[in-house]
């Protein structure tokens, strides 16, 4: 992507800040087996806005894992402008539930460079275990992207009273398989090198005679 990252944006997902790496220390680490190397995206179930609070902690500090939130509601302070990309939440505009031009520019933008994505399929809060349709748009960011989606089921953030367990299932990662056209491309380059080696081989036999 040649376009700038949006000023809202973290923009090193290798140097996260102090107070990310203060508010991940607060949950212990679980479930490291099954977290691949990045590029990768989370896709969670939403059961309440502050869920990111109770995912992100259960993934390595570095690179950031990246969340985003509604630029009009959520950063339309001067101090939310200021911390909120901090934490690696980033701004979005989205209509009907999809995401704007911008926010789908700055998650290729991330997982180009090597960050993590958490996205919420469902585009708005489920109660208790039901989950709603799951939106397309994540699928089309790993096809695209090639990177492996993470799921990762959460339990008991509904309702936050003292002692209530908050349960985190980190899901074996999913690699989508690749669309037709990569497949075909593959065939060309295994085409173009064949030839290459022809004409390789050939002028060797007429430097040899």
């Amino acid at each position: 992507m040649d376009a700038p990252l949006d000023p809202l944006v973290h923009p090193d997902p290798t140097h996260p800040s102090r107070l990310y790496r203060w508010i991940r220390r607060t949950v212990s680490l679980t479930g490291v087996e099954n977290i691949p190397q990045p590029p990768f995206l989370i896709a969670a179930n939403h059961q309440a806005w502050y869920d990111p609070a109770f995912i992100i902690p259960f993934f390595p500090e570095s690179p950031v894992t990246y969340t985003m939130a509604k630029r009009e509601t959520v950063f339309n302070r001067a101090w939310k402008r200021r911390l909120l990309p901090l934490v690696g939440v980033f701004p979005i505009s989205p209509a009907r539930g999809e995401l704007d031009e911008a926010g789908v520019r700055t998650v290729y933008q991330i997982l180009e460079r090597k960050g993590v994505v958490l996205m919420f399929p469902e585009g708005r809060y489920s109660r208790g275990r039901a989950i709603r349709q799951l939106k397309v748009g994540i699928g089309y960011f790993a096809l695209q992207a090639g990177v492996p989606v993470v799921p990762v089921s959460v339990t008991g953030t509904n309702f936050l009273y003292p002692f209530r367990r908050i349960e985190v299932s980190i899901g074996q990662a999913i690699r989508p398989d690749p669309p037709a056209w990569w497949a075909l491309s593959q065939r060309a380059a295994a085409v173009v090198e064949n030839v290459r080696r022809a004409l390789m081989s050939g002028l060797q036999r007429r430097r040899k005679s």
